[in-house]
Protein backbone atom coordinates (compact mmCIF):
# COMPACT_ATOMS: atom_id res chain seq x y z
CA UNK A 1 0.00 0.00 0.00
CA UNK A 2 1.44 3.20 -1.40
CA UNK A 3 -0.38 6.63 -0.39
CA UNK A 4 -0.47 9.10 -3.32
CA UNK A 5 -2.14 12.57 -2.18
CA UNK A 6 -3.01 14.24 1.10
CA UNK A 7 -5.32 16.70 1.62
CA UNK A 8 -5.02 19.14 4.95
CA UNK A 9 -7.76 21.43 5.38
CA UNK A 10 -8.10 24.02 8.42
CA UNK A 11 -4.50 21.45 10.00
CA UNK A 12 -2.06 23.64 11.66
CA UNK A 13 -0.78 25.70 9.62
CA UNK A 14 -2.11 24.81 6.45
CA UNK A 15 -5.31 26.35 5.29
CA UNK A 16 -5.67 24.07 1.85
CA UNK A 17 -2.98 22.37 0.21
CA UNK A 18 -2.55 19.64 -1.30
CA UNK A 19 0.62 16.75 -1.80
CA UNK A 20 1.26 14.69 -4.28
CA UNK A 21 2.96 11.35 -3.68
CA UNK A 22 4.79 10.26 -7.24
CA UNK A 23 6.52 6.88 -7.24
CA UNK A 24 10.40 6.91 -7.29
CA UNK A 25 11.70 7.01 -11.07
CA UNK A 26 14.34 4.28 -10.42
CA UNK A 27 13.48 0.74 -10.12
CA UNK A 28 14.43 -1.66 -7.29
CA UNK A 29 15.28 1.75 -4.81
CA UNK A 30 12.54 2.81 -1.65
CA UNK A 31 10.37 5.56 -2.57
CA UNK A 32 11.34 8.45 -0.53
CA UNK A 33 9.67 11.91 0.31
CA UNK A 34 11.92 14.46 2.37
CA UNK A 35 10.40 17.46 3.79
CA UNK A 36 12.25 20.28 4.74
CA UNK A 37 11.54 24.38 5.81
CA UNK A 38 11.55 26.17 8.79
CA UNK A 39 10.67 25.67 12.34
CA UNK A 40 6.87 25.51 12.06
CA UNK A 41 6.20 25.29 8.81
CA UNK A 42 4.19 21.85 9.10
CA UNK A 43 6.90 19.15 8.84
CA UNK A 44 5.93 17.19 11.81
CA UNK A 45 2.32 18.13 11.25
CA UNK A 46 2.20 15.85 7.30
CA UNK A 47 4.36 13.11 9.54
CA UNK A 48 1.60 13.18 12.48
CA UNK A 49 -1.54 13.03 9.63
CA UNK A 50 0.32 10.17 8.00
CA UNK A 51 0.87 7.74 11.06
CA UNK A 52 -2.53 8.61 12.53
CA UNK A 53 -4.22 7.09 9.10
CA UNK A 54 -2.69 3.78 10.35
CA UNK A 55 -3.61 3.24 13.85
CA UNK A 56 -7.06 1.60 15.19
CA UNK A 57 -6.46 3.01 18.80
CA UNK A 58 -6.21 6.64 17.66
CA UNK A 59 -9.53 5.95 15.91
CA UNK A 60 -11.19 4.53 18.65
CA UNK A 61 -9.93 6.86 21.36
CA UNK A 62 -10.89 9.61 19.21
CA UNK A 63 -7.41 11.69 19.84
CA UNK A 64 -4.61 11.40 17.23
CA UNK A 65 -0.98 11.93 18.63
CA UNK A 66 -2.39 15.27 19.78
CA UNK A 67 -3.41 16.11 16.24
CA UNK A 68 -6.34 17.71 17.56
CA UNK A 69 -5.03 20.44 19.26
CA UNK A 70 -3.60 21.62 15.68
CA UNK A 71 -7.18 21.98 14.12
CA UNK A 72 -8.24 25.40 13.55
CA UNK A 73 -11.48 25.94 15.65
CA UNK A 74 -11.59 29.16 14.33
CA UNK A 75 -12.01 27.92 10.69
CA UNK A 76 -14.70 25.74 9.35
CA UNK A 77 -14.71 22.18 10.12
CA UNK A 78 -10.94 20.91 9.64
CA UNK A 79 -10.65 17.83 7.12
CA UNK A 80 -8.07 15.44 6.08
CA UNK A 81 -7.99 13.12 2.99
CA UNK A 82 -5.90 10.33 2.10
CA UNK A 83 -5.85 8.86 -1.38
CA UNK A 84 -3.66 5.47 -1.99
CA UNK A 85 -2.57 3.85 -5.09
CA UNK A 86 -5.47 1.42 -5.41
CA UNK A 87 -7.80 4.45 -6.14
CA UNK A 88 -9.13 4.46 -2.33
CA UNK A 89 -9.26 7.32 -0.33
CA UNK A 90 -10.31 7.84 2.92
CA UNK A 91 -11.28 11.04 5.36
CA UNK A 92 -11.25 11.90 8.91
CA UNK A 93 -12.52 15.21 10.47
CA UNK A 94 -12.87 17.00 13.76
CA UNK A 95 -14.57 14.14 15.04
CA UNK A 96 -11.81 11.49 13.71
CA UNK A 97 -14.05 9.13 11.98
CA UNK A 98 -12.41 7.48 9.05
CA UNK A 99 -14.86 7.27 6.03
CA UNK A 100 -13.69 4.35 3.23
CA UNK A 101 -14.78 6.11 -0.59
CA UNK A 102 -14.33 2.72 -1.85
CA UNK A 103 -15.35 -1.14 -0.78
CA UNK A 104 -11.74 -1.26 -0.50
CA UNK A 105 -11.70 -2.06 3.45
CA UNK A 106 -7.87 -3.19 3.47
CA UNK A 107 -6.40 0.01 5.89
CA UNK A 108 -9.89 -0.67 8.05
CA UNK A 109 -9.29 -4.12 8.47
CA UNK A 110 -4.74 -2.91 8.87
CA UNK A 111 -6.28 -0.36 11.90
CA UNK A 112 -8.68 -3.12 13.50
CA UNK A 113 -5.54 -5.42 14.10
CA UNK A 114 -3.55 -3.18 15.46
CA UNK A 115 -6.50 -2.35 17.55
CA UNK A 116 -6.84 -6.00 18.94
CA UNK A 117 -3.94 -7.77 17.35
CA UNK A 118 -4.99 -11.33 15.75
CA UNK A 119 -2.48 -13.67 15.43
CA UNK A 120 -4.36 -15.06 12.74
CA UNK A 121 -4.47 -11.98 10.83
CA UNK A 122 -1.42 -12.29 7.99
CA UNK A 123 -0.44 -8.71 6.67
CA UNK A 124 0.41 -7.36 3.97
CA UNK A 125 2.31 -4.19 4.89
CA UNK A 126 2.80 -2.50 8.38
CA UNK A 127 3.73 1.14 9.08
CA UNK A 128 6.27 2.70 11.72
CA UNK A 129 7.04 5.97 13.05
CA UNK A 130 10.11 7.02 14.57
CA UNK A 131 11.98 9.90 15.89
CA UNK A 132 15.79 10.59 15.74
CA UNK A 133 15.17 11.94 19.67
CA UNK A 134 14.71 8.34 21.01
CA UNK A 135 17.80 6.48 23.03
CA UNK A 136 18.45 3.09 23.99
CA UNK A 137 19.02 2.28 27.92
CA UNK A 138 20.87 -0.24 29.72
CA UNK A 139 18.59 -2.54 31.72
CA UNK A 140 18.15 -5.96 32.79
CA UNK A 141 16.55 -8.74 30.63
CA UNK A 142 14.54 -12.04 30.70
CA UNK A 143 15.22 -15.38 28.94
CA UNK A 144 13.07 -15.00 25.73
CA UNK A 145 10.44 -12.74 27.47
CA UNK A 146 7.50 -11.29 25.68
CA UNK A 147 4.72 -9.81 27.55
CA UNK A 148 0.92 -11.60 27.71
CA UNK A 149 -0.81 -11.06 24.60
CA UNK A 150 2.00 -8.32 23.15
CA UNK A 151 1.13 -6.79 20.31
CA UNK A 152 4.14 -6.22 17.53
CA UNK A 153 2.28 -2.92 16.73
CA UNK A 154 1.94 -1.55 19.78
CA UNK A 155 2.97 2.46 19.60
CA UNK A 156 4.15 1.40 16.27
CA UNK A 157 3.20 4.88 14.72
CA UNK A 158 4.42 6.97 18.13
CA UNK A 159 7.47 8.74 17.40
CA UNK A 160 8.67 8.51 20.37
CA UNK A 161 7.49 5.51 22.48
CA UNK A 162 6.76 4.73 26.28
CA UNK A 163 8.27 1.29 26.86
CA UNK A 164 6.98 1.23 30.53
CA UNK A 165 3.83 0.87 29.23
CA UNK A 166 2.07 -2.24 30.52
CA UNK A 167 2.23 -4.71 27.67
CA UNK A 168 5.21 -2.79 25.83
CA UNK A 169 8.51 -4.45 25.31
CA UNK A 170 12.12 -2.64 24.83
CA UNK A 171 14.24 -2.63 22.56
CA UNK A 172 16.69 -4.67 24.84
CA UNK A 173 14.17 -6.86 24.91
CA UNK A 174 13.83 -7.44 21.41
CA UNK A 175 17.45 -8.11 20.96
CA UNK A 176 17.96 -10.51 24.21
CA UNK A 177 14.86 -12.59 22.49
CA UNK A 178 16.42 -13.09 18.88
CA UNK A 179 19.82 -13.42 20.82
CA UNK A 180 18.67 -16.30 22.98
CA UNK A 181 15.71 -17.82 20.06
CA UNK A 182 19.04 -18.04 17.78
CA UNK A 183 20.82 -20.17 20.25
CA UNK A 184 17.71 -22.58 21.23
CA UNK A 185 16.99 -22.76 17.29
CA UNK A 186 20.39 -23.94 16.78
CA UNK A 187 20.11 -26.49 19.76
CA UNK A 188 16.88 -28.10 18.11
CA UNK A 189 18.18 -28.59 15.30
CA UNK A 190 15.81 -25.76 13.68
CA UNK A 191 18.44 -24.68 11.86
CA UNK A 192 15.77 -22.43 9.09
CA UNK A 193 14.80 -20.72 11.96
CA UNK A 194 17.85 -20.52 13.77
CA UNK A 195 19.07 -18.05 10.42
CA UNK A 196 15.50 -16.16 10.65
CA UNK A 197 16.84 -14.55 13.88
CA UNK A 198 20.89 -14.41 12.66
CA UNK A 199 19.09 -12.16 9.84
CA UNK A 200 17.43 -9.66 12.37
CA UNK A 201 20.67 -9.34 14.15
CA UNK A 202 22.74 -9.51 11.27
CA UNK A 203 20.79 -6.43 9.75
CA UNK A 204 20.94 -4.42 12.74
CA UNK A 205 24.83 -4.80 13.26
CA UNK A 206 25.51 -3.89 9.14
CA UNK A 207 23.47 -0.99 9.78
CA UNK A 208 25.06 0.31 12.05
CA UNK A 209 28.71 -0.37 10.69
CA UNK A 210 27.36 0.84 7.21
CA UNK A 211 26.76 4.47 9.20
CA UNK A 212 29.10 4.61 11.68
CA UNK A 213 32.25 2.12 10.34
CA UNK A 214 31.97 0.74 13.68
CA UNK A 215 32.18 -3.10 14.11
CA UNK A 216 29.38 -3.69 17.03
CA UNK A 217 28.10 -6.61 18.34
CA UNK A 218 25.05 -7.69 20.53
CA UNK A 219 26.06 -9.81 23.84
CA UNK A 220 23.58 -11.35 26.38
CA UNK A 221 25.55 -11.27 29.48
CA UNK A 222 24.46 -13.57 32.74
CA UNK A 223 23.78 -12.81 36.22
CA UNK A 224 22.45 -9.64 36.30
CA UNK A 225 20.89 -10.48 32.11
CA UNK A 226 21.87 -7.96 30.30
CA UNK A 227 22.42 -6.88 26.94
CA UNK A 228 25.38 -5.09 26.39
CA UNK A 229 27.05 -3.73 23.14
CA UNK A 230 30.64 -4.98 22.00
CA UNK A 231 32.62 -2.20 20.22
CA UNK A 232 36.75 -1.78 19.96
CA UNK A 233 37.16 -4.66 21.77
CA UNK A 234 35.40 -3.95 24.81
CA UNK A 235 31.99 -4.22 26.17
CA UNK A 236 30.06 -1.35 26.58
CA UNK A 237 26.93 -0.47 28.82
CA UNK A 238 24.36 1.70 26.30
CA UNK A 239 24.11 4.62 28.22
CA UNK A 240 27.73 4.88 28.16
CA UNK A 241 27.51 5.15 23.68
CA UNK A 242 27.63 8.01 21.74
CA UNK A 243 24.47 9.47 21.37
CA UNK A 244 23.99 9.48 18.06
CA UNK A 245 24.96 5.53 17.75
CA UNK A 246 22.13 5.31 20.65
CA UNK A 247 19.89 7.06 18.69
CA UNK A 248 20.38 4.77 15.24
CA UNK A 249 19.89 1.45 17.77
CA UNK A 250 17.08 2.51 19.67
CA UNK A 251 15.28 2.95 16.10
CA UNK A 252 16.15 0.29 14.23
CA UNK A 253 16.69 -2.20 16.60
CA UNK A 254 13.43 -1.78 17.41
CA UNK A 255 11.77 -1.68 13.57
CA UNK A 256 13.36 -4.53 12.92
CA UNK A 257 12.64 -6.39 15.73
CA UNK A 258 8.89 -5.64 15.13
CA UNK A 259 8.75 -6.47 11.95
CA UNK A 260 10.35 -9.83 12.33
CA UNK A 261 7.19 -10.81 14.90
CA UNK A 262 4.50 -10.22 12.88
CA UNK A 263 2.65 -12.48 11.23
CA UNK A 264 2.87 -11.55 6.88
CA UNK A 265 0.91 -13.37 3.95
CA UNK A 266 4.69 -13.53 2.49
CA UNK A 267 7.78 -15.21 3.26
CA UNK A 268 9.93 -12.20 1.50
CA UNK A 269 13.21 -11.78 3.79
CA UNK A 270 12.85 -8.97 6.38
CA UNK A 271 14.41 -6.02 4.41
CA UNK A 272 12.05 -6.79 1.33
CA UNK A 273 9.03 -6.57 3.35
CA UNK A 274 6.37 -3.61 2.44
CA UNK A 275 6.80 -0.91 5.05
CA UNK A 276 5.60 2.61 5.24
CA UNK A 277 8.35 4.50 7.50
CA UNK A 278 8.23 7.89 8.87
CA UNK A 279 11.37 9.56 10.27
CA UNK A 280 10.82 12.48 12.04
CA UNK A 281 15.01 14.52 12.14
CA UNK A 282 16.47 11.16 12.15
CA UNK A 283 19.86 13.03 12.08
CA UNK A 284 19.59 14.37 15.77
CA UNK A 285 22.54 13.67 17.07
CA UNK A 286 24.59 12.43 14.50
CA UNK A 287 27.54 14.25 12.65
CA UNK A 288 27.35 15.00 9.17
CA UNK A 289 29.91 12.42 8.16
CA UNK A 290 26.70 10.09 9.61
CA UNK A 291 23.90 11.98 8.02
CA UNK A 292 25.57 11.57 5.05
CA UNK A 293 24.86 8.08 4.78
CA UNK A 294 21.75 7.37 6.99
CA UNK A 295 19.09 7.73 4.31
CA UNK A 296 20.95 5.69 1.96
CA UNK A 297 21.65 3.41 3.43
CA UNK A 298 18.34 2.64 5.15
CA UNK A 299 17.12 3.44 0.98
CA UNK A 300 19.32 -0.10 0.51
CA UNK A 301 18.11 -1.80 3.52
CA UNK A 302 14.24 -1.29 2.60
CA UNK A 303 13.93 -1.52 -0.90
CA UNK A 304 10.29 -2.09 -1.02
CA UNK A 305 9.67 0.63 1.57
CA UNK A 306 7.48 4.15 1.27
CA UNK A 307 9.39 6.41 3.28
CA UNK A 308 8.50 9.73 4.70
CA UNK A 309 11.62 11.78 6.31
CA UNK A 310 11.34 15.28 7.93
CA UNK A 311 14.94 16.98 7.99
CA UNK A 312 16.78 20.15 8.71
CA UNK A 313 19.91 18.67 7.38
CA UNK A 314 21.48 19.84 3.73
CA UNK A 315 23.68 16.73 4.29
CA UNK A 316 20.34 14.12 4.57
CA UNK A 317 18.60 15.70 1.41
CA UNK A 318 21.42 15.66 -0.79
CA UNK A 319 22.96 11.89 0.15
CA UNK A 320 20.42 10.43 -2.35
CA UNK A 321 19.42 10.21 -5.75
CA UNK A 322 15.62 9.79 -6.82
CA UNK A 323 14.14 11.16 -3.47
CA UNK A 324 10.97 14.05 -3.68
CA UNK A 325 11.86 16.91 -1.83
CA UNK A 326 8.80 19.03 -0.73
CA UNK A 327 9.99 23.32 0.69
CA UNK A 328 7.27 24.11 2.83
CA UNK A 329 7.00 27.78 3.01
CA UNK A 330 5.38 30.20 5.52
CA UNK A 331 3.69 32.99 4.81
CA UNK A 332 1.54 35.19 6.95
CA UNK A 333 1.37 31.99 9.13
CA UNK A 334 -0.12 29.52 6.13
CA UNK A 335 2.10 26.68 5.01
CA UNK A 336 2.47 25.80 1.34
CA UNK A 337 4.93 23.68 -0.43
CA UNK A 338 6.95 25.79 -2.44
CA UNK A 339 8.65 23.50 -4.23
CA UNK A 340 9.15 19.50 -5.53
CA UNK A 341 12.26 18.32 -6.86
CA UNK A 342 13.71 15.20 -7.16
CA UNK A 343 17.17 14.91 -5.27
CA UNK A 344 20.43 14.63 -6.70
CA UNK A 345 23.60 13.99 -5.37
CA UNK A 346 25.08 15.33 -7.89
CA UNK A 347 24.63 18.93 -6.03
CA UNK A 348 27.18 19.99 -3.59
CA UNK A 349 25.84 20.22 0.16
CA UNK A 350 26.39 24.13 -0.62
CA UNK A 351 24.09 24.53 -3.78
CA UNK A 352 21.60 22.52 -1.43
CA UNK A 353 21.96 24.97 1.26
CA UNK A 354 21.46 27.95 -1.07
CA UNK A 355 18.25 26.20 -3.35
CA UNK A 356 16.67 23.53 -0.62
CA UNK A 357 17.12 25.64 2.53
CA UNK A 358 17.46 29.02 0.98
CA UNK A 359 20.24 29.34 3.13
CA UNK A 360 22.77 31.17 0.88
CA UNK A 361 25.48 32.23 3.22
CA UNK A 362 28.88 30.05 3.97
CA UNK A 363 30.43 32.31 6.32
CA UNK A 364 29.76 32.90 10.04
CA UNK A 365 27.08 35.47 10.83
CA UNK A 366 29.35 38.70 11.18
CA UNK A 367 31.61 38.11 8.62
CA UNK A 368 28.71 37.27 6.44
CA UNK A 369 26.92 40.16 7.11
CA UNK A 370 30.05 42.37 5.96
CA UNK A 371 30.67 40.27 2.86
CA UNK A 372 26.93 41.37 1.38
CA UNK A 373 27.38 44.80 2.93
CA UNK A 374 31.09 45.03 1.02
CA UNK A 375 29.20 43.23 -2.07
CA UNK A 376 26.60 46.02 -2.28
CA UNK A 377 28.51 48.83 -2.27
CA UNK A 378 30.86 47.34 -4.62
CA UNK A 379 27.80 47.12 -7.22
CA UNK A 380 27.34 51.10 -6.28
CA UNK A 381 30.84 51.89 -6.87
CA UNK A 382 31.01 49.95 -10.32
CA UNK A 383 27.91 51.94 -11.16
CA UNK A 384 29.21 55.65 -10.15
CA UNK A 385 32.65 55.09 -11.43
CA UNK A 386 34.62 53.37 -9.59
CA UNK A 387 35.05 55.86 -6.76
CA UNK A 388 35.19 54.27 -2.88
CA UNK A 389 33.08 55.38 -0.43
CA UNK A 390 35.03 55.43 3.51
CA UNK A 391 31.88 52.73 4.89
CA UNK A 392 33.52 50.58 1.86
CA UNK A 393 36.88 51.15 2.79
CA UNK A 394 36.25 50.18 6.45
CA UNK A 395 34.65 47.01 5.42
CA UNK A 396 37.65 45.85 3.26
CA UNK A 397 40.17 46.93 5.99
CA UNK A 398 37.89 44.81 8.57
CA UNK A 399 37.40 41.80 6.54
CA UNK A 400 41.23 41.64 5.33
CA UNK A 401 42.36 42.32 8.97
CA UNK A 402 40.30 39.56 10.08
CA UNK A 403 41.14 36.81 7.59
CA UNK A 404 44.88 37.61 8.52
CA UNK A 405 44.65 36.96 11.99
CA UNK A 406 42.81 34.28 11.55
CA UNK A 407 44.91 33.02 8.68
CA UNK A 408 42.16 32.36 6.63
CA UNK A 409 43.12 32.49 2.68
CA UNK A 410 39.62 32.26 1.06
CA UNK A 411 38.21 35.05 2.45
CA UNK A 412 41.09 37.75 2.30
CA UNK A 413 41.78 35.95 -1.67
CA UNK A 414 37.92 37.09 -2.02
CA UNK A 415 38.21 40.39 -0.79
CA UNK A 416 41.64 40.99 -2.51
CA UNK A 417 39.76 40.04 -5.57
CA UNK A 418 37.05 42.12 -5.64
CA UNK A 419 39.28 45.20 -4.99
CA UNK A 420 42.06 44.07 -8.17
CA UNK A 421 38.67 43.78 -10.57
CA UNK A 422 38.02 47.71 -9.12
CA UNK A 423 41.23 48.47 -9.57
CA UNK A 424 41.49 49.49 -5.95
CA UNK A 425 43.96 49.96 -3.14
CA UNK A 426 43.51 50.87 0.00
Amino acid sequence: MKIRKLQLKNIGVFDDETIEFQPCPAKDKAEIHIFTGQNGSGKTTVLSVLASIFDGRANSENKVFGLAKRFRKDKSKPHIRIYFEDKSAYDFTESITFESKTNNNLLTTYQNSTFIFNELYRFSFAAFAFSGYRQIESETVQANYLPKNFDPLSQSLEFIKDYGKEGEITINQLVANNISNRALSKEDGSLEESKRYEAVINAIESFIKDITDYEIKFVLKRSPNELKLKMHGEELDFDVLPDGLRSLISWIADLLGRVDLLKWQDDLPINEKNLILLLDEIEVHLHPAWQRKVLPVVQKLFKNAQIFVSTHSPFVVNSVDDAWVYELNVNDGKAKVREKNLTKTTDSVQTTLEEVFEVPQIFGYEVQKDLDRFYELRGKIKNNGGKADKEFKEIAKRLLKKSEKQNSVELQSIVAFELKQLKYEL
